[in-house]
């Protein structure tokens, strides 16, 4: 009140007042923005940098280079392949007054001011083609407040230096260089090749205003999927043209012509490689964010010239790369015969029947009242499509357009990483089958884990003082208080008794979900959340059977919790970064998490996860003939959507996924034992061949649990049933000479060494009938 009465008393120094305090306020962000409180200002020296940006290197663990990265996906032109009608539609329509200006158009400001703010008319914005330049390069950051002032403040400082370093032509050059076309293109080279086919040279009136005209907001105006936008903008370009007298009435007329295109796809390159780059540059940038130097510059992997060494173990690397290849290629094979469509009702035929008609051809088809035989005609014609061959890239075959649906909803797709269990250094990254093809990083996409989740809770279970031996029925049970939930087994086989350790190795779910209930939720999340899953968990007793959409990556870290002994690692790519001149900026140091469990809980999961490979779900593992005792588990989601496998060693973790992207397609034989069992198994395979393996053996206090896996027996009658009974004991012992006698009698038959034969080439997958043994108890 006191306010009002004051303001009505004293209107015109009360605006005085106002008037001054804004403008304090304005000169203040000024002063902080240039002060770098909001992010430091580039200095000339780095502006300079920006004619020849240096590319960083990174190298493998043996210290060889294994990748480069340059400044953006783009190429260069120089001042000899400028085509004036490119830098005249560029000028008149971004910043007429471009060389009258020293980076900063006062007039173009007090036109927004004006038109924009005062008059909320559409008069453009008030940046010049030097602000953008700074914009295009350096990016804007969010801030905690008044994000898009200090932004602006921060490009006017960088457009002052700009143009104190470059000539108005250098400067045009940088822009037409550096500027977004869109379709993840950079740079006006491949923009004319993309939409024209041609030099930018070469480009006529009408094609570079097109192409400036892009740039307003290049998904809206793609001349390709909006036509009829990109032909509008490209005569307001052209009017502007006309308008700063670029060009005379003549010329106008003569470019206003229905748009044509010479569109040249983009040709995809086959690459394994990509998926480690992207990972480590993401790990860089975060360091980068967090460890600017001492005059606040933010590490710049493209243009700063740095050496990246990492972890990637080339050799590791290798094997990951020719499983995978081998694998998936004789899985793809299979894929045509035995996908399915399970969650769709009508099947197969249903989905692509609903894929061919929401194609937009097909739709056109339609409304020119094309008959049903004229569209099955267009649908079933074969003629040249391109068809992605891993490895190779694109390439030519003769397909109908219904085959290239069923092509592509059916390309089976992993991920595969491995790490160092004690160290948590990432040795091999594959985040899909290639990266020219697909861009989805397999290892960081979420999925939902299916029984890969069960160790977790099991760990968590003996944390609680369960033991293996103790029994739970295997009884179809209705959760009423979950909506009649029926959690059911891969075989559908119930009754008896499961052994802890007999459930885990088996896969039953009965039984597991029995085994979360007692426990409880909250056990398991605190459990899952210190083996460094950091993931959303939802809260449900499903969590057990993998319902949660978890990571590769964050599974494989879980996981080398488990193999390394219960020290919690975190996995990370780059051990050591240096300056061109050999400075060190950062060095690795081991982030080791405390203990997730005690040593005596941790012994007894992994006997019980041998189990899973030696008598289980993975007992597939076993064909390889690795001479480590490997543990792991499998893990398959409903209706063989996703197939997983994580293996392990004291001293290494390696995990894969397989699936397809569209979840609507399944593969009728991807339980995770025979799509990505075999991928892991071909990795320690190679591994075990080395003249001096890392690999060592799990070593046990006992060597089996006193209890069977399964028992006819109620749960309440058969733990003291075998608590008392020697048999199973007795059973075991004689299994365990007859095996000493086999191995012996194998030793004696082959004493020298295999010649001529490469150990590297030695891992072939045996027939994928033969990974899943022939036992009515297994569970997948």
């Amino acid at each position: 009140m006191k306010l009002l009465k004051y303001i009505k008393k004293h209107p015109f120094k009360f605006l005085g007042y106002l008037m001054f305090t804004g403008a304090f306020f304005v000169i203040l962000l000024f002063l902080m923005t240039y002060w770098g409180m909001f992010g430091k200002i580039p200095n000339e020296i780095e502006l300079k940098s920006l004619r020849n940006p240096i590319t960083s290197t990174i190298y493998g663990s043996d210290g060889e280079p294994i990748g480069y990265y340059y400044l953006q996906n783009r190429s260069n032109i120089d001042s000899t392949q400028m085509n004036p009608f490119l830098v005249n539609a560029l000028v008149a329509t971004e910043d007429s007054r471009f060389y009258d200006h020293s980076g900063i158009d006062y007039k173009s400001y007090v036109r927004v001011l004006i038109k924009s703010v005062l008059l909320r008319q559409d008069a453009g914005g008030g940046s010049t083609i030097t602000q953008q330049i700074a914009k295009n390069l350096f990016g804007r950051k969010k801030q905690f407040f008044m994000s898009t002032p200090i932004n602006k403040i921060r490009e006017l400082y960088i457009a002052r230096r700009l143009e104190n370093i470059y000539t108005k032509n250098e400067l045009i050059l940088l822009y037409l260089n550096t500027v977004s076309f869109g379709e993840n293109l950079y740079g006006i080279e491949k923009a004319a090749y993309r939409f024209f086919g041609k030099k930018p040279e070469e480009l006529t009136l009408t094609e570079s205003a097109t192409l400036i005209g892009v740039l307003k907001a290049p998904t809206f105006y793609n001349p390709r999927n909006n036509p009829e936008r990109a032909e509008e903008r490209r005569n307001v370009v052209l009017q502007q043209m006309l308008k700063h007298q670029y060009i005379d009435e003549q010329l106008y007329n003569d470019a206003k012509v229905q748009l044509t295109l010479n569109y040249t796809p983009p040709e995809k390159i086959s690459s394994l490689t990509t998926y480690y780059k992207e990972y480590v540059k993401e790990e860089f940038n975060k360091w980068a964010q967090e460890n600017p130097n001492e005059e606040g510059h933010i590490f710049n992997l493209e243009s700063d010239g740095l050496k990246i060494y990492t972890t990637i173990n080339p050799f590791v690397q290798k094997y990951l790369e020719r499983a995978m290849t081998r694998q998936i290629e004789r899985l793809q094979q299979q894929m045509e015969t035995y996908w399915t469509s399970e969650t769709i009702e009508g099947g197969k035929e249903a989905l692509i029947q609903k894929l061919i008609e929401d194609l937009p051809q097909i739709k056109a088809l339609k409304a020119k009242g094309r008959s049903p035989e004229e569209i099955e005609g267009f649908v079933n014609a074969k003629k040249e499509r391109k068809y992605w061959e891993m490895g190779k890239g694109l390439a030519s075959r003769q397909q109908s357009l219904k085959d290239s649906i069923v092509a592509a909803i059916t390309r089976l797709h992993t991920g595969i990483v491995a790490i160092n269990s004690k160290s948590g250094r990432i040795m091999g990254y594959l985040g899909g089958i290639d990266y020219g093809y697909s861009q989805t990083d397999h290892n960081q996409d979420k999925k939902q884990v299916g029984s890969l989740f069960k160790p977790i809770t099991y760990l968590t279970a003996l944390e609680s003082g369960e033991d293996p031996c103790n029994y739970y029925d295997n009884v179809l049970r209705t959760y009423s208080e979950f909506e009649n939930w029926k959690p059911r087994n891969a075989d559908n086989t119930y009754g008896g008794s499961y052994s802890m350790h007999g459930a885990l190795a088996n896969s039953v779910n009965t039984t597991s979900v029995a085994l979360q209930f007692k426990i409880g939720n909250e056990r398991v999340l605190k459990m899952a959340k210190k083996m460094g899953i950091s993931s959303e968990i939802p809260d449900v007793p499903s969590m057990v059977l993998g319902t949660a959409e978890l990571t590769l990556l964050e599974m494989v870290q879980a996981y080398a919790n488990i193999s390394n002994g219960g020290n919690a690692i975190t996995p990370f790519a780059i051990d050591r970064i240096e300056t061109q001149d050999g400075e060190v900026l950062y060095e690795a140091k081991i982030n080791y998490g405390g203990r997730i469990a005690s040593e005596e809980s941790i012994q007894k999961l992994q006997k019980m996860m041998e189990e899973v490979t030696t008598e289980g779900s993975g007992k597939g593992l076993s064909f390889f003939d690795i001479p480590f005792n490997i543990i792991g588990k499998t893990g398959t989601t409903q209706n063989n959507g996703d197939g997983w496998f994580i293996g392990c060693s004291p001293e290494i973790v390696v995990g894969s996924w397989v699936g397809t992207m569209d979840k609507r397609v399944q593969f009728g034989r991807g339980s995770g034992a025979q799509t990505a069992l075999p991928i892991v198994a071909s990795i320690f395979k190679s591994l075990s061949s080395w003249k001096n393996p890392m690999l060592t053996n799990f070593e046990y206090d006992t060597p089996y649990f006193n209890c069977p896996m399964y028992s006819e027996l109620p749960a309440n009658e058969a733990y003291p049933f075998y608590k008392s009974d020697t048999t199973y004991i007795q059973q075991m012992k004689i299994r365990d000479s007859l095996k000493k006698m086999e191995n012996t009698k194998i030793d004696t038959l082959s004493t020298e060494p295999i010649k001529g034969i490469d150990s590297l080439q030695i891992d072939a997958f045996p027939a994928l009938d033969s990974l899943v043994p022939n036992n009515s108890n297994l569970r997948t």
